[in-house]
Order: C-alpha cells, then structure tokens, then sequence
C-alpha cells in the first residue's frame, strides 16, 4: 500500500471501522511478528506481544488519527510491546527461551521478478533466512523486505548502526556462501540471459 493508502486506512480505523482494522492487521501481522522476535523468545512470545498490540489499537483507534509515519510508529510500538511482556515474564521468558522456534516464512521473499530461479534455490535461501538468529532476520527483513536504511533500522531497533551493519554483511555472507555451494554441488553451467546469469540474478538481490 501507498503511505496514502495507510494514512485512509488509518483514518477509517479510528472511525471504528472492523473491515479496515482487518486489512491493517493482515498487512502488518508477518512483519511484526518479525521485528517482535528480535526482542522476546520465540515466535508464541512474539504472537502475544503482537496481538496484544493490535487488542490496544481496536480499544483505542483514536490513538491513529493523528499518525503520520505509521511503520515507525508501529515498529516502536512493537518494540515498546516487547519490553513489557519482558517485565512480566520474566520466569515465562526463560522457559519459552528452551523450547523449539516454529520457522517463520518471510511472505515476500519470493515474487514474480525473480521467476528465472528455480524453486528448489528459493527454498534452500528460505530456509537460511528462517534459521538466521531473531534479531538478525528481522534486520535482514527490514532492511531487503522493507527497503529501509541501516540508520532507520538502528533507531527502531535501539541499536547501533554499525551493529546493524555487522548483522547485515553476516546474513549476506551466509546466503551467497549457500548459493555458491549449491551451484557448485548441482554442477550447474552458467545460462546467459543478456548480460546476466542465472545465478547473478540472486546474488545481485542478496
């Protein structure tokens, strides 16, 4: 959606309009999710500080008539969230820490205008985004999902920007390794397609 799309969206939302909340929450849900797991453990900690973020919003929509930059908003609104689900479970927070982490599929990983890669490669760069550590997929998110920069990144997450940096180069560092190594296990030929190779394709957007 366009920031105008959201601003009308918003504005619907604190007229108490449920069909306009429903699109707010299925649009942002998936990256909240990810940006609340750099904070608690596990995505069932992450679900509830979420939910308990949209459950204050539908009380209270008053509160987005007068928002102008909603993705920050909500992004430290999330972050906010985190750090009080924190406080109060503390002891829970250990706990949920030991159990297993469900993987959490980045929705827009795979789009139309990387159609030429197969869809064995995207599963394979799929599955080393959903193990990379919490806090670095959701700077991996943010920053290629998001289009957002390392500064923006560092603010909404209270880190520093070099922190940022170092997450980033990881992340990358790991997926083109992943991509090389299957190319090479495949044995596959370089295709040419214009001036472009298959597997340049990917490693450009990584």
């Amino acid at each position: 959606m366009t920031p105008e799309q959201i601003k009308s969206l918003l504005l619907r939302i604190s007229r108490k309009d449920e069909e306009a909340f429903k699109q707010l929450f299925n649009l942002y849900y998936p990256k909240l999710i990810q940006i609340a797991m750099a904070f608690v453990p596990g995505i069932v900690a992450a679900q509830e500080v979420v939910s308990d973020l949209f459950y204050k919003i539908l009380k209270n929509p008053k509160t987005l008539e007068n928002v102008k930059e909603f993705d920050n908003y909500i992004f430290l609104a999330v972050k906010n969230q985190s750090y009080t689900y924190l406080k109060k479970n503390k002891h829970q927070a250990i706990l949920d820490s030991i159990h297993q982490k469900e993987d959490y599929i980045l929705p827009d990983l795979k789009n139309p205008e990387n159609s030429l890669l197969s869809d064995e490669l995207f599963k394979l760069v799929e599955k080393v985004v959903q193990n990379l550590p919490p806090k670095r997929k959701a700077i991996f998110h943010m920053v290629k999902e998001e289009g957002r920069k390392y500064k923006e990144v560092a603010e909404i997450l209270d880190i520093s920007i070099k922190t940022v940096e170092l997450q980033m180069s990881l992340a990358l560092k790991l997926l083109r390794k992943s991509v090389k190594d299957y190319q090479a296990s495949k044995d596959i030929k370089m295709r040419k397609i214009g001036r472009t190779d298959f597997f340049g394709i990917l490693l450009s957007f990584l």
